[in-house]
C-alpha cells in the first residue's frame, strides 16, 4: 500500500503502485510512538530531502538510499544504493551549479558545472547529518483505521 498525498485537497489516498522518473530517495523510518517499522517515506528530490530531514516529526530516521536511474548511473536497470553524501557546488562567477550525489557504488554529477573552476560548495546531505538526527514529537494520535502519514511535513 502507497500513501499519496492530494496537494489540491491535502487528502491522503491510498495506492497499490507508484512510478518514479529520476532519482529518488528511501527513508527508512520508524514511528516513535508505535515502533513500527512497516513504513518508508519516498522522497522525490535533493531539497525535498532536506526539508524532510528538516521537519519530519514523530519517526525515527534510521537511514537512507538513493533509486538511481540508469540515466545517472550508465547501468543497464535501477539500483538502489546507501546514500552517503549530497553536495551541491555552485560557480562563484554564474549562476550554474551542480549536484553531487555519493552512494556506496558510485559518485554521480547532475549539472554541467566545471568543478575545477572557483565554486561555493554546501552539503545538503551527509551520513553525520543522519546520524545527529534527532526525532521531533508532535504528541499527537493518529487514527490507525484512517490512510496517514507517519511525518506528514505538507
Amino acid at each position: 500500500m502507497i500513501y499519496v498525498l492530494d496537494p489540491a485537497t491535502s487528502a491522503v489516498h491510498a495506492r497499490s503502485h507508484c512510478e518514479v522518473e529520476g532519482p529518488s530517495f528511501l527513508v527508512t523510518i520508524t514511528h516513535t510512538q508505535t515502533g513500527k517499522l512497516d513504513r518508508m517515506a519516498v522522497v522525490r528530490c535533493a531539497y525535498e530531502l532536506q526539508r524532510y530531514l528538516d521537519f519530519a516529526t514523530d519517526v525515527t530516521i534510521l537511514g537512507v538510499q538513493m533509486l538511481c536511474p540508469p540515466s545517472i548511473t550508465g547501468r543497464r536497470l535501477w539500483s538502489l544504493e546507501d546514500l552517503v553524501r549530497i553536495v551541491c557546488f555552485r560557480s562563484v562567477a554564474s549562476e550554474n551549479s551542480t549536484v553531487v550525489y555519493e552512494t556506496s557504488r558510485g559518485i554521480y554529477k547532475l549539472g554541467d558545472l566545471d568543478l575545477r573552476r572557483k565554486k561555493t560548495r554546501h552539503v545538503w546531505y551527509s551520513l553525520e547529518r543522519l546520524k545527529a538526527h534527532v526525532p521531533r514529537s508532535t504528541h499527537r494520535t493518529a487514527n490507525q483505521h484512517e490512510p496517514h502519514f507517519y511525518a506528514d511535513i505538507a
